[in-house]
């Protein structure tokens, strides 16, 4: 065992400690698993601590730490030192502390201290902390210059973090579940130093995925800051407001105190669910609603690249306090693609008209939105669009006025409705439709006779629809039909039952039926 090289624990999900003496094997290069023992005089007498990870100086790679304690005794056990500051070959590291460890009765600097002494050498690309429960982070952490991957998660007590935006190389940023966290970026400097310091220092040059989810009282990117004095609040007036420069992908899910972000002039895709209607305002002014307060900045000396001049997906689930989207606003996004909005009850009207330049609109799913009475309000101006879902808009009453002129529609899903039925003239007008979904129409009878004119019809799905009793005539004239998926219509399967059902010669023809 003394030359063992390589040591791999994956999938050893019940592995409760390593051994003692695992420090002995000089050359082992490999180790991506290091778990602690639990808190246990007994066990760990047993076990490896952490000053005998510190002599495995050879390993590389990936490593995770796991069971990790913010107890004061573990940083003195075995003479633990920097077990990992020395181990210049590690590129991946995952710190996670025990997720149920009570931290009331110890002191707040041996809580610090149990992060204090893992720091890794600054070779590290990939990092990933959970379940520490200090109020502040690691002082080492802004000596991880080459950090490219960051995970910081289930931290619930901590109310600073590291000063992020100095990873010259940091493409991937996760927070998630900081429930006591209100500032990102929380410096406690006077306005005129964190002015020079922004001005030093790029921001966040290299990041390309930012994912925030579930920190409930996240109030914005800065602390805010008052300015004492005129001579203060002018040295910022000229300054630029922040962008991140290399921006592509922007999630924001559980925040609902969170009203401003810095600019991200390159976005492609945002996801916006459980927060509040002032940050998808901020979408649409130049990404700052109430930034200035935030900095002290001009946001009419923002970045000379058009704000979400890239953005082709947007997204935007649970805002229950949003009630509308401008035109202008959705107008300023040209390159738009794919817009889905799902669980905003009180979303009074998308108004379309500021829609009619966007030549790539592609792709629209609107879900659970009460408020919708009627698609001709909102794509009736829409005419070259591919994909279109409507689920749960219980108070729309008429689809065909507004579809009429999607004649480029190719793939159109509707459901979960009490009322609604399928008009002929839908149907009629859809001449470029290749898959039609039908889902849970529970007083849905029949399927208009009209459905023969979708002749470039590739797909059908009809699910749910528990009174359906028949299939039209029309569907055997669908040419290029080469699919039919039935499933919880009984008295529509019975009727279409292989050789014996009384609608199997309307179908018989279509090469894959799934019928359940």
């Amino acid at each position: 065992m003394i030359n063992l090289r390589h040591l791999l624990l994956g999938g050893c999900v019940g592995l409760t400690r390593m051994p003692r003496g695992l420090g002995e094997l000089n050359g082992l290069r490999t180790l991506n698993r290091f778990v602690l023992s639990e808190n246990n005089s007994l066990l760990r007498d047993s076990a490896a601590g952490l000053g005998e990870l510190g002599r495995l100086k050879e390993l590389r790679g990936e490593l995770e730490i796991k069971n990790l304690r913010h107890e004061k005794d573990v940083m003195s056990e075995s003479n633990v030192g920097t077990p990992l500051k020395e181990k210049q070959h590690l590129h991946s590291l995952r710190l996670e502390w025990k997720l149920r460890e009570d931290v009331s009765a110890i002191d707040e600097k041996d809580i610090t201290m149990s992060m204090e002494v893992l720091q890794p050498h600054s070779n590290l690309k990939k990092l990933s902390v959970s379940y520490y429960k200090g109020v502040r982070f690691a002082s080492w952490f802004s000596s991880l210059i080459n950090l490219v991957d960051l995970t910081l998660w289930g931290c619930h007590r901590c109310q600073h973090l590291p000063p992020l935006d100095h990873f010259p190389s940091l493409k991937f940023l996760q927070l998630e579940g900081f429930e006591k966290l209100e500032y990102i970026s929380d410096n406690t400097s006077s306005s005129n130093s964190m002015s020079d310091e922004m001005m030093k220092i790029p921001f966040f040059p290299s990041l390309e995925h930012l994912y925030i989810f579930n920190c409930p009282v996240l109030k914005g990117w800065w602390r805010t800051h008052t300015h004492n004095n005129a001579s203060s609040s002018s040295s910022t007036e000229d300054l630029s407001l922040p962008s991140f420069p290399s921006l592509s992908q922007l999630n924001i899910i559980g925040c609902p105190n969170l009203s401003s972000m810095p600019l991200y002039p390159n976005v492609e895709r945002i996801v916006l669910s459980g927060c509040s209607s002032k940050v998808v305002d901020s979408l649409f002014v130049r990404g700052a609603s109430d930034i200035t307060h935030d900095v002290g900045v001009d946001v009419s000396a923002s970045s000379s690249s058009p704000h979400l001049s890239k953005l082709t997906r947007l997204s935007l689930i649970k805002i229950e306090d949003l009630e509308c989207l401008t035109s202008q606003g959705m107008g300023n996004v040209p390159s738009l693609q794919s817009l889905y909005i799902a669980d905003c009850p009180n979303l009074a009207l998308l108004q379309y008209h500021g829609m009619g330049n966007l030549a790539s609109f592609r792709e629209l799913t609107v879900m659970n939105w009460s408020n919708l009475t009627s698609m001709s309000e909102g794509i009736a101006n829409l005419t070259s669009f591919r994909e279109l879902t409507v689920i749960n808009c219980s108070n729309l009453t008429s689809m065909s006025e507004g579809i009429a002129n999607l004649t480029s529609l190719q793939k159109l899903t509707i459901g979960e409705y009490s009322d609604l039925t399928l008009p002929p003239e839908v149907v009629v007008s859809l001449p470029s439709l290749q898959s039609l979904t039908i889902e849970s129409f529970p007083n849905l009878v029949s399927l208009p006779e009209e459905i023969s004119n979708l002749t470039s019809l590739q797909q059908l799905t009809i699910g749910n629809c528990s009174n359906l009793a028949s299939l039209p005539e029309g569907i055997r004239r669908l040419p290029n039909l080469n699919r039919l998926q039935i499933r919880g219509c009984p008295m529509l399967s019975e009727r279409c039952e292989k050789e014996t059902g009384e609608d199997w010669p309307k179908i018989a023809h279509i090469p894959s039926i799934s019928i359940y």
